[in-house]
């Protein structure tokens, strides 16, 4: 008697664990997300202090209309297109199942330090439905940040000099657009007269009008 209610007592332990492991084994298929979430939860990187485009990929296993997607983020400044104080997918306000489309989204991360930056993309939508209630998910993302190294500096030939032709008696020519004798070398000087430096002055071409001194 006392073998079989022991006999009894496995069985009925036996069939309770079992149980236990199928309603364990089968909670992941019922917590699992549904609805529209992101493709990928890491950005593309982007610079520092820098504002940059970036694009987030969404998927569905269900329709989705009326889709508003926005972004936060510790130290970032989100941006939308046009703007406006959300944004949606790129081909509208819907998603069909089995179909992927992206939200644009402009972000600027105040940071110092290379390193990544955690951000919430909220979507707000219905299920295309007459009576359809609106749902609201939130998916954490990814976004790399990389040094900003500031704007490359622009080279360029130095200031040039501002060079002029020799002055008077400084071997250089006359200066243009007057005729006749202009300045010029210096002439050899004339020989001393009787009452003075006599002899012809300054000459030569573009030189000064030669003269007698007295």
């Amino acid at each position: 008697m006392q073998k079989t209610r022991r006999l009894g007592a496995i069985i009925a332990l036996a069939t309770a664990a079992f149980g236990m492991a199928s309603t364990v084994t089968a909670a992941p298929a019922t917590a699992f997300p549904r609805g529209p979430q992101p493709v990928s939860n890491w950005l593309q990187s982007v610079r520092a202090n820098t504002g940059s485009w970036v694009t987030i990929q969404w998927r569905t296993d269900r329709p989705v209309c009326d889709a508003e997607v926005q972004v936060r983020g510790d130290r970032v400044r989100v941006d939308y297109p046009g703007f406006r104080r959300s944004a949606t997918f790129s081909r509208g306000d819907s998603l069909r199942p089995g179909r992927t489309d992206f939200t644009r989204v402009r972000v600027t991360p105040y940071q110092q330090r290379p390193g990544v930056t955690r951000l919430w993309a909220t979507i707000t939508y219905d299920e295309c439905g007459f009576r359809a209630r609106t749902q609201t998910r939130t998916a954490a993302l990814s976004l790399p940040v990389l040094r900003n190294t500031g704007p490359v500096g622009q080279g360029g030939p130095g200031v040039p000099g501002y060079g002029q032709p020799g002055g008077p008696n400084h071997g250089g020519p006359g200066a243009p657009g007057h005729d006749g004798w202009g300045e010029g070398p210096q002439g050899p000087q004339g020989p001393r007269g009787p009452q003075g430096q006599q002899g012809t002055g300054q000459s030569g071409p573009g030189g000064n009008q030669g003269g007698t001194y007295n």
